[in-house]
């Protein structure tokens, strides 16, 4: 079992948590000591009140606009080099009709190397040591609006030159990704988590804590509405093993009957 692997309660977005196949996972929040409550982050209830196998409501961080989080990537993601290939999943409510960062890793002269941007036309940022792709060839997914005041889980894979994204387990969307044959991204920089540098938009977010058991459980088995509802592992973890082959954790929705949750309003795993 683990703790602290947190829920997202929150006003705007989700959370973030590294993996690879050599590394122990980190923990973003943990790496920048939300426990602390810096400057722009405070404690507050969260998505159960009366969960059934804990006692009490569970624990959210509210991040605001004031807050200003960072880390350097090093200590986020010890294990030494970057994967070529790995996967982001994550559970969101962006603000309806914002369109903003998520996190965004820095190398060492500041050029943005990954971001993931959500909102009404979600964006996949990636530059290698290239310079690969290009602005305009970074892969935009129009057709998907995840800022529409819902709740969604999300998963991003990138495997070789392909970037692949899955909304609420059953919508699927591909597209190409023209970056160099073998990828370097800089670990000497810095990791902003809910915006980006110069940015104006700023997301705010609540994110709950809670207990869980970590299984292996491959994609298809998490979404497969005949499991008595499994969650994703919230956007507290964030950098993975790339899909499909990709550990997750089984858990609840916050319902008395255990059926597959619409994400109208909060959302427990």
């Amino acid at each position: 079992e683990i703790r602290c692997s947190y829920c997202y309660d929150y006003t705007y977005m989700s959370n973030s948590f590294f993996f690879s196949l050599s590394a122990e996972p980190v923990d973003v929040l943990k790496a920048l000591e939300f426990h602390n409550l810096p400057e722009g982050v405070s404690r507050t209830s969260g998505f159960c009140t009366n969960r059934r196998d804990s006692k009490g409501s569970d624990v959210a961080y509210r991040v605001s606009k004031t807050a200003q989080l960072s880390a350097p990537t090093k200590q986020l993601y010890p294990g030494g080099d970057f994967p070529e290939d790995f996967s982001i999943l994550m559970t969101v409510k962006p603000k309806k009709g914002i369109q903003s960062f998520l996190l965004s890793v820095y190398n060492e002269q500041g050029i943005q190397q990954v971001g993931v941007e959500v909102g009404r036309s979600p964006v996949f940022l990636f530059e290698d040591q290239n310079g690969k792709p290009a602005p305009e060839d970074y892969p935009l997914f129009r057709t998907v609006n995840i800022a529409d005041g819902k709740w969604h889980r999300v998963a991003i894979s990138v495997e070789k030159k392909s970037v692949t994204m899955i909304v609420d387990c059953n919508k699927k969307y591909t597209k190409p990704l023209e970056r160099s044959d073998r990828t370097v991204v800089d670990i000497n920089g810095i990791t902003v988590f809910g915006t980006r540098i110069l940015d104006e938009e700023v997301f705010e977010v609540k994110i709950c804590a809670e207990q869980m058991e970590l299984s292996d459980f491959v994609l298809s088995e998490m979404c497969n509405e005949n499991q008595n509802v499994w969650g994703w592992l919230f956007l507290v973890y964030f950098f993975w093993p790339k899909l499909p082959n990709l550990p997750v954790v089984p858990s609840r929705v916050c319902t008395s009957e255990g059926r597959y949750f619409p994400f109208e309003g909060e959302f427990h795993r």
